[in-house]
């Protein structure tokens, strides 16, 4: 570990060296490379992550450019995930990516998330999150989830290591596949920065043990107005009952 690259972390009077190990050794899976993803893969290597693992069959387009902020111009039809990586390696070289461009489902989905430490859901439709939800689940690995649509976002954790704690399957199921979409709905370049940014400092958070869990963070940044609510347990999850 590079001390001295760490320094401002390891200032920190609840921060030291062994919190700092904790996240050079951690593996980090992030699905999906757009507004959310490419700003928290940025902060996660930054802060010194070990092995990140991203995932996305999508390609830059030049509309992503205003919030997917570690891809350039000239990466425009590049796969997302092979694009970050090279962005990501040049900020750390320290941190060891794998890119996936493929969508990864079922075993394959599976395979990959049981050897994380965490995984990162920035994926943009409900089926993927639910998906993701119930690997996680089953393998009792932690998961950071984040939305973001206009001007509101929303960062919620879970610990799947306790088999009855809540999930987002708690919240959401297929029956809400009518939900908006950025692409659609549209939203603000700065709104996805910031759950970016907020999805990388609860995943921190999670590898160094201070992470607080079954809450969820939300935001309406057009009139800066910030809740914590709890989430609430499902009886009647077929996930976590």
């Amino acid at each position: 570990m590079n001390e001295m690259r760490y320094q401002n972390h390891m200032s920190l009077h609840d921060f030291d060296a062994e919190a700092q190990n904790k996240i050079s050794e951690s593996s980090i899976t992030i699905f999906g490379l757009g507004g959310l993803g490419s700003v928290c893969s940025l902060y996660l290597s930054n802060a010194g992550v070990g092995k990140m693992n991203l995932v996305d069959y999508d390609t830059v387009d030049e509309t992503n450019l205003p919030r997917q902020i570690i891809y350039k111009p000239n990466q425009i039809g590049e796969n997302k995930a092979m694009a970050a990586k090279q962005t990501l390696t040049e900020f750390n070289p320290d941190t060891r990516i794998t890119a996936f461009n493929k969508k990864l489902m079922g075993k394959d989905l599976k395979e990959l998330i049981k050897k994380s430490s965490l995984v990162i859901d920035a994926t943009d439709n409900l089926p993927s999150r639910l998906q993701i939800n119930e690997a996680c689940h089953s393998l009792n690995i932690r998961h950071v989830v984040g939305t973001a649509i206009r001007f509101e976002g929303q960062v919620m954790a879970f610990d799947h290591s306790n088999q009855k704690a809540r999930c987002l399957n708690c919240l959401y199921s297929l029956m809400d596949e009518n939900l908006e979409d950025c692409d659609g709905a549209g939203v603000l370049s700065t709104v996805a920065g910031t759950i970016g940014v907020l999805m990388a400092n609860t995943a921190i958070k999670a590898i160094i043990g201070t992470e607080t869990y079954e809450s969820m963070l939300v935001l309406d940044l057009k009139h800066n107005i910030i809740q914590n609510l709890t989430i609430k347990k499902d009886d009647n999850c077929s996930i976590c009952i």
